[in-house]
């Protein structure tokens, strides 16, 4: 499968996301009344689900070609432009407030937080926080095998035992 170059960011467009998910997470909660602990629970979960579906449905299926670049080169700044998601997210956070879901909100900004920083991390074995997420990182290596269409959450392997699609790591197709 030829590599597409689409998916090819500039440092800024990688990494604008490390300001701006902590930034929106932290208007919702001051936005928020009185936040809810559960609500934050809810979002990030939902998050996951998300995460989750589109890594395995949209990025393996509909874009598969240039979501294949990043398996040829994990640590390449190769995504979806943090400037374009952070103006959805950012869009999103009007009508949470509207409905007195900003606590909710802001678990799931606190999930893509989690997401955005657990990836860049665990394709980086020289970073100082991969010791602590080494197994998430096996796990995820698993994902990056040719040949198998397994892991595909990377914050959790929730939705892939769920689904039936996780592999233990080290286990072969």
């Amino acid at each position: 499968m030829a590599v597409s170059t689409k998916w090819q960011l500039s440092p800024l467009e990688y990494k604008i996301d490390f300001i701006v998910a902590p930034m929106l997470f932290g208007i919702a909660v001051w936005l928020s009344p009185s936040p809810s602990l559960l609500q934050i629970f809810l979002g990030a979960l939902i998050w996951s689900f998300l995460e989750y579906a589109a890594h395995r449905f949209l990025f393996h299926r509909h874009f598969r070609r240039h979501h294949w670049a990043h398996h040829v080169d994990p640590a390449a700044y190769i995504g979806i432009s943090g400037i374009y998601l952070g103006i959805a997210y950012a869009a999103l956070l009007l009508p949470a407030w509207w409905m007195g879901l900003q606590s909710f909100y802001a678990g799931f900004m606190l999930g893509y937080f989690l997401y955005v920083l657990m990836h860049f991390v665990i394709h980086r074995p020289e970073h100082k926080l991969y010791r602590l997420l080494e197994g998430v990182a096996r796990n995820h290596e698993m994902h990056h095998l040719r040949g198998l269409e397994t892991n595909f959450g990377v914050t959790s392997p929730l939705w892939d035992l769920i689904f039936l699609s996780y592999s233990r790591p080290g286990a072969r197709p």
